[in-house]
């Protein structure tokens, strides 16, 4: 199986959560960051689309379970960064009292996300534990 196959979309209450272990987050990521075309990438529990457009990072919930990103590349790099950077902090984390995550959302005034945005948590699993099911 691929690695960013073991990611998982789960949408709950309209909060979107993608999570998996570090090895399958830094694979989605590298996926992203390398496709300059649009892209869709099936994942557990749903689908990942990302198109470089012009302007700040959009994020939305397309057709039920699609998350979608778009926006110009400096912009997705927010994504590709959060995807690499919570899967470092979980393989280095001494306190494992509460999974590594981000939060990807707009706040006023930001210019690097839309105000159209839909808060995105991303979350990595602890590399030794086993895969959680999507809610």
């Amino acid at each position: 199986m691929d690695d960013h196959r073991r990611c998982r979309l789960s949408i709950s209450d309209g909060e979107l959560e993608l999570a998996g272990p570090p090895a399958g987050l830094r694979a989605l990521g590298r996926l992203l960051r390398q496709h300059p075309d649009p892209i869709e990438v099936a994942i557990t529990g749903g689908v990942v689309g990302q198109e470089a457009t012009a302007g700040p990072l959009l994020v939305c919930q397309h057709s039920g379970a699609t998350l979608h990103f778009s926006g110009g590349r400096e912009y997705l790099d927010i994504i590709w960064d959060a995807l690499d950077g919570v899967a470092e902090q979980a393989e280095t984390a001494d306190d494992r009292t509460v999974n590594r995550h981000q939060h990807i959302e707009y706040f006023p005034g930001d210019r690097y996300r839309s105000p159209e945005s839909v808060p995105l948590v991303i979350v990595a699993d602890w590399p030794d534990a086993p895969q959680q099911l999507t809610h």
